[in-house]
């Protein structure tokens, strides 16, 4: 179960922004993908993804993940917003509602239902959040004297 949202973090989340997905290799070290997304009304982020990709098999491996996104608003401070979101995540192997899941993401990215990535088979990473901060209204604990998270 996700913890609540901020509503300003979830108006991000729910608009189609582009986000980074960070996972763990098996060595330890970081992978960073570039994802769309999408948010459930319960709060659970969601990625399309074929089963394939390195994402999914560090998922597999190692659920703590992190989605970072970029605002373009300009806090007073005159620094961009960013949103982190940690979770821990899950991969569905249903393939029936993953490529369903990738058309109306496509929609919600394009403007245009249905995706195209010569791909036949696809999964879905599901993201219970953790935690929520960067740099915004949604961040509640210490800062810097520039305003940015510690």
């Amino acid at each position: 179960m996700s913890i609540p949202i901020h509503p300003e973090a979830r108006k991000i989340l729910e608009s189609p922004v582009n986000a980074h997905f960070v996972t763990i290799r098996s060595n330890g070290r970081p992978h960073v993908s570039f994802v769309w997304f999408d948010l459930t009304p319960e709060g659970t982020i969601t990625i399309g993804t074929p089963p394939w990709r390195v994402k999914t098999k560090n998922v597999l491996r190692n659920p703590y993940v992190v989605l970072s996104i970029m605002d373009d608003i300009k806090a007073a401070n005159g620094l961009h917003r960013h949103l982190l979101v940690e979770g821990n995540a899950t991969v569905d192997h249903d393939p029936v509602k993953a490529k369903r899941f990738m058309d109306d993401l496509a929609l919600k990215y394009t403007g245009k239902w249905g995706l195209d990535l010569g791909e036949d088979d696809f999964c879905t990473i599901n993201i219970d959040v953790t935690r929520v901060t960067g740099h915004g209204p949604w961040h509640t604990g210490r800062t810097t004297s520039y305003g940015t998270p510690v």
